[in-house]
């Protein structure tokens, strides 16, 4: 027996197992994240909402982890001006958070997940039309 065998063994055992379970391989690109209608102001501060979506089925994903979220002004051409961004509860599969522009124009909201069972980070983007 040689040393291929073996290795053409495994390589054949690994293909059934993806071929079976093709969902327990997802990749980070499978998800996208949505904007939920337009973001509303309170005391100052826009409430934006996202969805995380698996995209192959079209379900959102209730259960991530969201650990970085910041805001910038890229889409209107000054993507070094930042906003503060506060994470705030999820509720239903809908993630929320509260950002104080410095000035009303089209900001970028860009994200970072963890979805359980996929072993990338899940990163996008999602531009809202925010005021001060």
């Amino acid at each position: 027996m040689s040393f291929i065998t073996p290795v053409i063994a495994i390589s054949g055992l690994w293909a059934a197992t993806l071929a079976s379970n093709p969902a327990a391989y997802a990749a980070a690109r499978d998800y996208r994240f949505e904007l939920v209608g337009k973001p509303t102001v309170s005391a100052g501060r826009n409430i934006v909402q996202v969805r995380l979506v698996h995209v192959p089925d079209g379900k959102p994903v209730p259960d991530a982890v969201i650990f970085e979220s910041k805001a910038d002004m890229g889409p209107s051409g000054m993507a070094t001006m930042p906003a503060p961004v506060k994470p705030m509860p999820a509720k239903g599969g809908v993630y929320s958070f509260e950002v104080a522009p410095g000035m009303t124009g089209t900001w970028a909201l860009h994200l970072s997940a963890k979805v359980q069972g996929e072993p990338e980070t899940v990163t996008g983007t999602v531009n809202a039309d925010l005021v001060k």
